[in-house]
Formats: C-alpha cells, sequence, structure tokens
C-alpha cells in the first residue's frame, strides 16, 4: 500500500503529540574490516548497480564499515537462474453467464474448453471453479514460465476471455531448524534488543481480544495447548490430493497433516524435507497464550485463530490460496461454505515468484479482501532479491514485511525493495549467519518429522515468522479501535515504527528508497498511535479511468462498494489521502456532500453558506455530512490544521463536471498541467 510523501508528512506532523520518540540502542561494535575503504566502495558500487547513489551518493563512516554491514549489503554471488514452473491458468470468461456457472461451481461449456485445448497443444484441461467468476485449467505437466507464457498470450487474444493468469506454486517462506530454547528476544523492548517490538509495555495497555479474528493462511495447524482454546473451525483448500497429504481434496478440516516429502518428490534434484508445522509456528508467535506459567507468550493472547490451509507438498497453487484468501474474511467461494467467524486480520507467510509482479487475479482479490475491512500482512520472501517479484508480497493492499535480525539489521536473506513493496520490517531472526539456534525465532512446532505426534517448541528464521509480528499487532491495536479502517491500521502500524541501526544500509537510504520499510515495528508505539487517531477520519480518494473523474469519500461503506466492484469497473485507489475529524468537537466544521447526477460527479464543501447555494442548483442532490474540516479564514488554515486544495476540470458546458481536493502540491501543479482549474485552499483537514 504506497503511501504518499503529502500523506506521510500530514500522519507525521498529527502523530507528533502521541509519539514519546523512536528509543535508541547501540548494537555490539564490530571491528571493522581490515580494508574498510575498499569495503565502502564495493558497498557504493553494489548500490549504483541497483540504481542507487546517483543523485544522492551512499556514504557510510569507515569506523562502522563491519563485517555485519558488507555481509548484510553486500551479496555479490551470483544466484542461479530460476526454474520456476507454471502448473495452469486461472482464466475469467468475458460471458456473464460463464462466470454464473463459476459461482454455481460448474464448469465452462466444453466447446470453450475444448478451443482452450487445442491453443494449449492438448496441453490443458479444466480443474475447478473458482471465486470471482475465474475457472481453474491445469496444464498435462508443468511447464516452464516461457512455454507457459506463450500460451498465455494467445488464449488473451480470444474475445470469450476477460482476463487470465499464470497458477504457479507459493511455498512457505523460512528455512527449519532443530528445536532449542532461549528467552524470546524478539518481543523486547529496542532498549535491549534493538530488533525486539517492545511488547511488555503494550500489554500493560492491551493483550488483545477475543473479538479480533486473525486467520492463518499456511499448512495448516496441529493441536497446541498454546492456543487450541482459541482455534476457530476453518477449512482446507488444498484441491489437488497429490498435495495434499491427507488422502482427499477440500474439506472442513484445516489440520495440519504434515507436508514431509520425498527425494525428487517436488522436482528433479529436490531433497526430501521432513514436515514443517510452519502453521503451527506461525500461529504461536502470533497468539500464544501469555501469562500462563508456562511455554512461551505470544503477540495476542486473547484473539481467535481461524486456521485456513492452503499450503501442502511442495507448496500450494496461487488459485488455491485466492479461495482460502477470500474465505477467510468472508466471501462466498464455489463449494466451500460460508464462513461463519470473518477474520479482520489475515496473515499470508508465503509466497512465490513472480516476474510480472502482481497477478490481474490477486489484485482483485486483494481488493475485494480490503473492502470487508480486513487488512492482509505478507511475507516479503526469503531470496535476498527485490521483493516487487513475489506475490503476494508485491501486490498493493498489503501490509509486506521483511525481517531483521536481533541487533536490528536486515536478515541475510529477507527481500528488500526499491519500490516500495517493503512495508515494515520485524523479527525474523538470522540462524543462518550467527550460527546459533538463539538468533531464531522460538514458537510452537510439533514433534513429528512425518505425522502430528506430540507438541514443541522450536528456533525459525524467515521472513514468515516476520509477518506474524505485525499481524499480532494489528489483532492487539483492533482490540483498542474495532472501527478502525484498514487503511488507517496500516499507517498507524507503518509510521509507528522504530528506526533501523544507524550504519544499516536499511536506515541509510531509508529516508529515499525504503529498502526495509520505513521501519522494526513497534507494538508500544502503535498502540498509542491507534489511540491518538480515534478522533479522526481517513479520506480516502478513487479515480476511475474511464469516465477520468476522482472521487472522495470518509466512509467505510463507500470504499467497501467500491473496492468489491460494485461500483463498475474502471475505479483505482489512488493512495493520495488526507484526514478529517469524525465530529465537531474540536472545532471543525461540517463538509457538505452533493452528488450531480448528470456528470456522475461528487462535490464536497466546509463553507456553509456555499453548501446552501449549491443546495438550490438544479442537478445537485444534498447527500448529507461526510465528514468535519476546519474552514480557512482568507485561504489561510488554522494553526495545526492541513490546507485542502480544490481544482475543477472546468467541464461544465459538457455535463462533466468534476472537482478533485488534495493536499499534496505536486498533485495540484499537475492537475494544472493538465488544464485543471485551480479554485484555492476550500477546507482544512486534520
Amino acid at each position: 500500500m504506497p503511501i504518499t510523501p503529502s500523506c506521510r508528512t500530514a500522519l507525521a506532523s498529527l502523530l507528533l503529540a502521541a509519539w514519546t520518540g523512536a528509543v535508541h540502542s547501540q548494537a555490539p561494535a564490530d571491528s571493522a574490516l581490515p580494508d574498510a575503504t575498499a569495503g565502502r566502495l564495493r558497498l557504493e558500487a553494489k548500490l549504483k548497480g541497483m540504481g542507487i547513489g546517483t543523485d544522492k551518493p551512499f556514504s557510510m563512516p569507515a569506523s562502522i564499515d563491519s563485517a555485519r554491514q558488507i555481509k548484510r549489503a553486500l551479496q555479490d554471488t551470483e544466484r542461479p537462474a530460476r526454474q520456476t514452473l507454471v502448473d495452469g491458468l486461472v482464466i475469467r470468461f468475458r460471458a456473464a453467464e460463464i462466470q454464473a456457472l463459476s459461482a454455481r461451481n460448474m464448469s465452462p461449456p466444453d466447446e470453450l474448453v475444448t478451443r482452450l485445448n487445442s491453443i494449449a497443444g492438448g496441453k490443458l484441461r479444466f480443474q475447478r471453479a473458482m471465486a470471482m467468476g475465474f475457472h481453474v485449467f491445469r496444464f498435462a505437466a508443468p511447464l516452464s514460465a516461457i512455454e507457459a507464457g506463450a500460451i498465455l498470450t494467445e488464449i488473451r487474444k480470444l474475445p470469450e476471455i476477460e482476463q487470465a493468469s499464470e497458477d504457479f506454486r507459493s511455498t512457505r517462506t523460512f528455512t527449519p531448524n532443530d528445536p532449542g530454547f532461549s528467552r524470546q528476544w524478539n518481543l523486547a523492548s529496542p532498549i535491549l534488543y534493538k530488533g525486539g517490538i517492545n511488547l511488555p509495555s503494550s500489554w500493560d495497555m492491551s493483550t488483545g481480544s477475543t473479538g479480533t479474528v486473525v486467520a492463518v493462511l499456511d499448512t495448516g495447524i496441529t493441536a497446541h495447548s498454546e492456543f487450541q482454546s482459541r482455534l476457530l473451525p476453518g477449512y482446507d483448500f488444498i484441491s489437488d490430493p497429490r498435495f495434499s497429504n491427507d488422502g482427499n481434496g477440500r474439506d472442513a478440516d484445516p489440520s495440519d497433516p504434515g507436508d514431509w516429502t520425498v527425494d525428487h518428490e517436488c522436482g528433479p534434484g529436490v531433497p526430501g524435507t521432513d514436515s514443517s508445522w510452519h502453521g503451527t509456528h506461525v500461529a504461536g508467535i502470533l497468539a500464544a497464550s501469555g501469562n500462563n506459567g508456562s511455554g512461551i507468550a505470544g503477540i495476542d493472547w486473547q484473539a481467535r485463530i481461524l486456521p485456513v490451509r492452503v499450503l501442502g507438498k511442495c507448496g500450494g497453487s496461487v488459485s488455491d490460496i485466492i479461495d482460502g484468501l477470500l474465505w477467510a474474511v468472508g466471501l462466498d467461494v464455489p463449494g466451500a461454505p460460508a464462513n461463519p467467524t470473518p477474520a479482520r486480520v489475515v496473515n499470508m507467510s508465503l509466497g512465490g515468484w513472480s516476474p510480472g509482479g502482481c497477478t490481474y487475479a490477486y489484485e482483485e482479490a486483494l481488493n475485494r479482501v480490503r473492502s470487508t475491512g480486513a487488512l492482509i500482512v505478507a511475507a516479503a520472501g526469503n531470496n535476498d532479491d527485490e521483493a516487487a517479484n513475489y506475490v503476494p508480497a508485491a501486490c498493493d493492499g498489503v501490509m509486506t514485511v521483511g525481517a531483521v535480525d536481533h541487533d536490528g539489521y536486515r536478515a541475510s536473506y529477507s527481500n528488500y525493495s526499491l519500490v516500495y513493496n517493503v512495508s515494515v520490517s520485524a523479527p525474523g531472526g538470522d540462524i543462518s549467519y550467527y550460527g546459533t539456534q538463539g538468533a531464531g525465532i522460538y514458537s510452537t512446532l510439533n514433534s513429528g518429522t512425518k505425522w502430528p505426534v506430540a507438541s514443541t517448541y522450536g528456533y525459525y528464521q524467515g521472513t514468515s515468522m516476520a509477518a506474524p509480528h505485525v499481524a499480532g499487532i494489528a489483532a492487539l491495536a483492533l482490540a483498542k479501535d474495532p472501527e478502525i479502517s484498514p487503511e488507517l491500521l496500516y499507517f498507524s502500524i507503518y509510521l509507528s515504527s522504530h528506526d533501523f541501526p544507524a550504519d544499516s544500509l536499511c536506515s541509510s537510504t531509508a529516508q529515499t528508497y525504503l529498502l526495509c520499510g520505513s521501519g522494526i515495528v513497534d507494538a508500544y508505539q502503535t498502540l498509542l498511535t491507534v489511540l491518538a487517531l480515534q478522533p479522526y477520519l481517513l479520506v480516502t480518494e478513487y479515480y476511475n479511468v474511464d469516465i477520468r473523474h476522482y472521487f472522495r469519500t470518509g466512509a467505510r461503506s463507500d470504499s467497501a462498494f467500491i473496492l468489491a466492484g460494485n461500483a463498475g469497473n474502471g475505479w483505482r485507489d489512488t493512495y493520495d489521502y488526507f484526514f478529517a475529524w469524525r465530529d465537531g468537537s474540536s472545532g471543525a466544521q461540517p463538509v457538505c456532500r452533493f452528488y450531480g447526477k448528470g456528470p456522475n460527479s461528487h462535490f464536497y464543501t466546509a463553507d456553509a453558506r456555499e453548501c446552501e447555494a449549491v443546495k438550490g442548483f438544479e442537478g445537485w442532490a444534498y447527500e448529507g455530512i461526510a465528514f468535519y474540516m476546519k474552514v480557512p479564514t482568507n485561504g489561510i488554515c488554522p494553526a495545526g490544521s492541513v490546507p485542502v486544495h480544490r481544482l475543477y476540470n472546468n467541464r461544465f458546458a459538457y455535463n462533466d463536471s468534476n472537482h478533485r481536493f488534495t493536499t499534496d502540491m505536486t498533485v495540484v501543479g499537475q492537475m494544472m498541467q493538465a488544464g485543471w482549474l485551480y479554485e484555492g485552499i476550500k477546507m482544512c483537514g486534520a
């Protein structure tokens, strides 16, 4: 979810009173490399190769040009080329009656299936219906990305096709290790461990609420005393029995039967593995019971966990994952029962490489999830690579989480991003680098190597472990403000993060590039932020690419209507947001909202006289009070408020009037260059 500079500035100003300032601590000193200057030069060369350092050269003092920094920032070894395999395609036909067949869990007409198979050279077969009107097709055997792409290109040319995407496999994103014991540095104050998320202070404010439901999309969950009493009936969405490991396809049993494999089962040369109990480990980080005299403490001690099984042997298909995602938040999925306990937070500690970034199916699914008011948290990936090439990490509307070690430095494996795909970082551990189990994340596991045997605990590392830290903090925040929007919850976590170490690559480029996100998540600061933001309302903006109109709203119901696709095609979230007040207690004035049926456009004003005047205009319908804003005097906003500028497209003569409201002067300049008229500062936001 991109955050514009104006929104970031406005939020920072708004939260200044709530923040007590980031807590800084000194990481243990490392001895400098013998040739620190040479190391710094290699680092700068690496950054230039990444497109950094041309207009703002990166520099780092030789005294802190340490082995850890070089190891973290310099990754000079070449990675082997990826051999991504595509299992099949997810296709939505243009005809409404065929989409309706999908909703009824029925196949498309035989003639279309035959035609698609012919284009694919006899390699494609229909498998099943999918959510959102899609149908899933499988290749007779997995194809390379190049082969599948060639077929996809031809299929997309058909007039009957509305959308088509690859269906490739995603895998769990962690490196398993043998169990051990150590205290949970990941939950500590950053005074003790820079990579800690500052939970002890936040538990004084909240330990969660049973009214919050968090979905864990993963391998399923095994029984464990740490959270068993709070497990909800979930669902198993693995549709292919070959990978389910439980002898069947989809069913109402989301427990983890184990995901062990034998040599070559997941591909030539791929060694077999023991069962990971990945979902169980994730659930423990998020929600293990605390203060009960045994085991470990999770982040939220009260939230209920909704297990949604989407990963089995060799990972899981995107089509299964998307169906599981939609079901988790209460949306309809063909062939699956209704979910009676929709989630407000969804944890996705999974991902797969996607050379084109986020796929259309994922984009639409995530918009529909956001329409329900849920926050999606996803692991950035463990490939020491650009996160924009992995899904769902690359998708808008997702809180993407990178991993740090106990000192707050980027974990050696963690994906990063030059294009703002990583939102924040959280503890993921780095056993690989430090060579000790205690450097990992300690959580719940099972002792079985194949099938479940007994509850136990152990260490893992990975962005899979980082993501549930953020999901758990989100759950704690929802306990303090159940009405908070997913966008505002995202911003609260994003802007409450504490700093990376000053000598970290993540910190050194953060102002411009945010390689590792805004900082390391901080539970205590997030709860303070959520409380500070309760008097305010986030006003979101959408743009319709077909009619070229902008629309502002402070109502979650409007956003949900648009994101669910109910307002028609062509609407896009601009992520140009500002704050209003929820009521007039601060002296803010009601903002009148009007709708012009002819131009299909909305108009807002905080000026009482202008409001009354527009009520008299034929064609404009008064829709009530939208939100509350302060009013400028002679074009100057009251102290502590933010100017909101109004622009007009000057198309009254064409019955195509549209106004745009923004706090961003860059946007103002762009709109004026495009021919829009500047009408001045018309209201003042929080």
